[in-house]
C-alpha cells in the first residue's frame, strides 16, 4: 500500500496550520469588530434617544399635550432632510432619523422621522427597537422607538458594513491558504530535498555501492548528517577493503607452506625425493607454521567478536619480568640493551597469560626493527589514574607516518617485500590490539622516522591497588 510520501505530508500540516490560525484569527477579528461596532450604534442610539426624550419632555412641559410636536420637531433639524450625521455616518442622515417614532400614552403617533402615519394608532415590534421613555416629573408621558439597524434580515448600511468585514476576512482566509499552499511545498521541497538524496544514496549503498557519498548544504543538521553517513560509508569501504585484503593475505599465507608440502609430497610419491630426517622436519616445519597461523587467527577472531575469555587477576609486575625472561637473555645474547623503569614489586590486574603474549608480541616487533649495535629496548610501566599505562619503546629506524594507521590490521607489514620468515605471520600486533581491547584498554603507536618507535597501552585497574612506581 503506497503511503503518502514526506513533502505532502509537510505541505498539508503547513496547510492546516495556516487554515486553523487565519481562520482563528479571522473569527476573533469579525468578532470584535462586530462587538465594537454594535458597541458604537448602541451609544449612538443612547445619546440620540436622550437629547429626543429631553425636547419632548420640555415640549410637554411648556404646551402640556404633544400637539404640533412633528412640526416642532422638524424646525429643531432633527426630522429634516438635509441633516447630516456626526460621529462618522457621512454625508447621508442617521439610521435614527429614518425610523423614529414618538409614541403618546395611547400609543398614537405624535411625530415620526418620515413624516407619516402622525396620529395614527401604530402597533411597533418592541424587539425591533431601542425604547426611550420621556418623563415629566415622575410620569411617563411619551416614548421614542428608534429603530436598531443591526437587526438581521435589516438591510442597513450598518449591516452592509459588517457584511463587508465577513467578506474581507474571508478573502484574507483565502489569500492566506494560497500563500500557505505554496510556501509549505517550496518549504517542504526545501526540507525533503537532502533527504531525499540522502535516501538515494543509503538506497545505493545498500546495494552495495560503498563509493556512494552525498555533499548536502544548507542547515547545520543536514550537513551533520552528511558528514556522519560519509563517515559511515567510509568505514564501510574501509572494513570491505580491509576484508577483501584479510581474504588474500589469508590465502597468500597458506599458500606459501601448503606449496612446499605439496612439492614434497608429490617428490616422495614419485620418488623423486627420499624421506630423510630431514625432509621430514621440514613437513613437521611447515605443518606447525599453518597449526599457529590457524591459531593465531581465531585468538584475533575470537578477541574481536568478544568470546575471549578472560582471568583477571592481581599480578606482581616481578611475575611479569619474570615471564619475559627468556626474551631478555635473547636481548642480551644479540647486543640488545634492555632498560626498564618500574618497581619491581608493584602490583598490576590483567590476564597474565593475554598480558605476557601481548608483551612478547610488542618486545619481538622491537628486536627485528633494532640494530644488533647500539640497539635499545625500553619496557616501563606507570599508573595514570584508573589505568595502568605500559610501554614499550626501541631506536629503530621508526615506521613511517603513512603505515602508523594500519601496523595494527592484520597481516600489514610496513616492508611488503620482506617474506613470512623475515616478518612472521603479520598477526603479532593486531593479536596484541585485540588482547588490550578485551582488557577494555587502548593501544596506540608513536614513532620518528631515524629515531624509533614507542608502543603504549593502557589496563583498567582498581584504584584501591597501591601501585609503586619510582
Amino acid at each position: 500500500m503506497n503511503k503518502t510520501g514526506i513533502t505532502s505530508r509537510i505541505t498539508i500540516v503547513i496547510i492546516l496550520v495556516a487554515v486553523l490560525s487565519a481562520g482563528l484569527t479571522g473569527l476573533l477579528a469579525y468578532i470584535i469588530t462586530k462587538q465594537q461596532f454594535s458597541l458604537y450604534i448602541d451609544r449612538g442610539t443612547a445619546s440620540m434617544g436622550e437629547r429626543l426624550s429631553a425636547e419632548v419632555s420640555s415640549y410637554y412641559e411648556h404646551h402640556g399635550s404633544l400637539a404640533g410636536l412633528q412640526q416642532y420637531m422638524q424646525s429643531l433639524s432633527y426630522f429634516r432632510e438635509d441633516r447630516k450625521a456626526s460621529g462618522g455616518f457621512g454625508d447621508r442622515r442617521p439610521y435614527w432619523a429614518d425610523e423614529v417614532f414618538i409614541m403618546d400614552e395611547a400609543r398614537r403617533v405624535a411625530a415620526s422621522s418620515r413624516g407619516e402615519l402622525v396620529g395614527s394608532m401604530l402597533a411597533l415590534n418592541e424587539e425591533d427597537f431601542t425604547i426611550f421613555p420621556v418623563k415629566t416629573g415622575v410620569n411617563t408621558v411619551a416614548e421614542v422607538y428608534i429603530f436598531n439597524p443591526l437587526k438581521r434580515g435589516v438591510i442597513s448600511m450598518e449591516n452592509q458594513f459588517l457584511n463587508s468585514i465577513a467578506r474581507q476576512t474571508t478573502n484574507a482566509i483565502i489569500i492566506t491558504i494560497a500563500l500557505a499552499l505554496i510556501i509549505g511545498v517550496l518549504l517542504a521541497r526545501r526540507i525533503t530535498r537532502p533527504i531525499s538524496e540522502l535516501s538515494i544514496a543509503i538506497h545505493n549503498l545498500a546495494r552495495g555501492d560503498l563509493e556512494s557519498r552525498v555533499e548536502l548544504t544548507g542547515d547545520r543538521e543536514f550537513v551533520q548528517l552528511s558528514e556522519d553517513f560519509n563517515y559511515m560509508a567510509q568505514q564501510l569501504y574501509e572494513h570491505e577493503q580491509s576484508r577483501n585484503s584479510l581474504v588474500a593475505n589469508i590465502a597468500h599465507e597458506l599458500r606459501t607452506p601448503l606449496s612446499i608440502l605439496r612439492g614434497q609430497l608429490e617428490a616422495l610419491q614419485t620418488g623423486s625425493m627420499e624421506l630423510t630426517d630431514q625432509v621430514k622436519a621440514s613437513l613437521v616445519d611447515e605443518i606447525i607454521r599453518l597449526t599457529r597461523l590457524v591459531k593465531e587467527l581465531e585468538t584475533v577472531g575470537l578477541a574481536e567478536s568478544g568470546a575471549l575469555r578472560l582471568n583477571i587477576e592481581n599480578i606482581r609486575t616481578a611475575e611479569v619480568l619474570e615471564r619475559l625472561l627468556p626474551l631478555r637473555l635473547v636481548m642480551e645474547e644479540e647486543g640488545i640493551e634492555f632498560q626498564m623503569d618500574m618497581e619491581e614489586d608493584g602490583w598490576i590486574q590483567a590476564d597474565i597469560n593475554r598480558l605476557t603474549q601481548i608483551l612478547i608480541n610488542l618486545l619481538s616487533n622491537a628486536m627485528q626493527h633494532t640494530s644488533r649495535e647500539n640497539g635499545i629496548i625500553s619496557f616501563s610501566i606507570s599508573r595514570r589514574g584508573d589505568y595502568m599505562h605500559l610501554t614499550v619503546g626501541d631506536n629503530g629506524p621508526g615506521i613511517p607516518e603513512k603505515d602508523l594507521p594500519y601496523i595494527f590490521d592484520r597481516f600489514y607489514r610496513t616492508d611488503q617485500a620482506r617474506s613470512r620468515k623475515e616478518g612472521g605471520s603479520g598477526l603479532g600486533l593486531a593479536i596484541a590490539k585485540s588482547y588490550v581491547r578485551a582488557h577494555g584498554g587502548v593501544i596506540w603507536a608513536e614513532s620518528e622516522e631515524g629515531v624509533g618507535s614507542v608502543f603504549h597501552f593502557t589496563l583498567p585497574c582498581n584504584p584501591d591497588i597501591d601501585f609503586k612506581v619510582k
